[in-house]
């Protein structure tokens, strides 16, 4: 229910499942980036609160916030606040983590190089 200093149900992060290879999915990322953040920084990260729940539990109409709300901090012009800031933590390579009956499936079709383009040191 929050992100940094901000607090409130419009702050909070959802990831909502179609199906159960979209749940195995989100929740292994979720489990292995935690895992992640926590070695990074020796053990202090914190834990994930990422809502992750089936789309179908929310049956009434979503609304998404203003387009300038959206993707905030990677639009030109935007500033850091509060604790928004990138952990510099990425997600190790979908090889690693993705459960093994959908690593075929759901392969990147991109190789990891592409990915390493202007991303974190």
């Amino acid at each position: 229910m929050g992100q940094g200093n901000d607090r409130g149900t419009q702050y909070r992060s959802g990831l909502y499942y179609f199906d159960e290879d979209q749940r195995k999915l989100f929740e292994a990322s979720r489990d292995t980036y935690e895992k992640a953040l926590k070695a990074a920084q020796a053990g202090e990260g914190s834990s994930i609160t990422t809502e992750i729940a089936a789309a179908s539990d929310y049956p009434e109409v979503f609304y998404y916030a203003e387009d300038y709300h959206q993707q905030y901090l990677a639009k030109p012009g935007a500033r850091p606040y509060c604790s928004a800031q990138p952990q510099q933590v990425s997600l190790p390579p979908f090889e690693e983590w993705a459960p093994e009956d959908l690593k075929e499936t759901y392969a990147p079709k991109l190789p990891e190089d592409f990915w390493k383009v202007g991303s974190l040191p």
